[in-house]
C-alpha cells in the first residue's frame, strides 16, 4: 500500500467517535469529518468497466475522498520521481492525496465517492497526467 497518500478505513462502531460508521438495520450513518475545514464538496459515481476518473495532479491542494459504496483501484504516480503505485479501496474508506501525486480511479465494482478539500476549484492547479506513458 502506498505511503504517499493517507488511507483511513472508518471504524464500524456504536461508540461515540468523531469519525466512524454506524451500520444498523435501518441504514448506515457515516461521520466522515469533524474538524477538517473544507470549501469544496463534490460527488461522483463510477461504473465498473466504464473507464477512469481523474488522470491529473495538483501542485497546491490535497484532495480528500470518502468511498460511499463500491470498490476502486487507484493508480498513483509521484510526478517528481516517476515512481508508481496502485492500491484498492472499498466502501467506508477515506483517502487523502497530497500535491504532486498524480491519480486516477477505476471502479472494480460500481462506486460512489464524495470529494472534498480546502479552498475552491482552481483550474490553474489541475494538471493532466497520462498513466499510459512510461
Amino acid at each position: 500500500m502506498s505511503a504517499w497518500i493517507e488511507i483511513e478505513p472508518l471504524p464500524i462502531t456504536e461508540e461515540f467517535r468523531r469519525q466512524k460508521r454506524l451500520i444498523q438495520p435501518r441504514g448506515e450513518l457515516a461521520l466522515i469529518e469533524d474538524g477538517e475545514s473544507f470549501e469544496h464538496l463534490g460527488y461522483f459515481s463510477l461504473l465498473a468497466g466504464q473507464g477512469y476518473r481523474g488522470g491529473h495532479y495538483h501542485q497546491r491542494k490535497t484532495e480528500r475522498f470518502y468511498v460511499i459504496s463500491g470498490h476502486l483501484r487507484i493508480e498513483l504516480c509521484q510526478v517528481a520521481s516517476g515512481e508508481r503505485d496502485t492500491l484498492e479501496v472499498e466502501a467506508g474508506t477515506k483517502v487523502a492525496i497530497p500535491p504532486g501525486i498524480a491519480h486516477r480511479f477505476e471502479a472494480l465494482a460500481d462506486a460512489q465517492v464524495i470529494e472534498y478539500y480546502a479552498g475552491t476549484f482552481d483550474p490553474d492547479d489541475d494538471f493532466p497526467f497520462s498513466f499510459t506513458d512510461g
